[in-house]
């Protein structure tokens, strides 16, 4: 497998979990977690930052940018039809 199937778990980063199973390790791992709050991203659920990094974390986020660029195709692909 390649190491971009693998993601680093939020709540410890020597976990290193294959990104299919990431949802699943995560809610258990926040079980265990006792450090700093974690903000969860709008435009992927396993996507966890510090509190208060939120802002950077969507600047550089792909999800994000996928989200609008497949959102400025369907805008495109309405006003096409007209």
């Amino acid at each position: 497998m390649s190491d971009d199937e693998y993601g680093v778990c939020p709540y410890n980063n020597t976990h290193r979990v294959l990104r299919i199973r990431m949802p699943s390790h995560i809610i258990k791992c926040r079980k265990n977690y006792t450090g700093p709050e974690l903000e969860q991203c709008a435009y992927n659920a396993t996507h966890l930052v510090a509190a208060g990094t939120m802002r950077q974390h969507l600047e550089g986020c792909m999800d994000r940018h996928n989200f609008n660029k497949s959102q400025y195709i369907k805008i495109a692909e309405t006003h096409s039809r007209r």
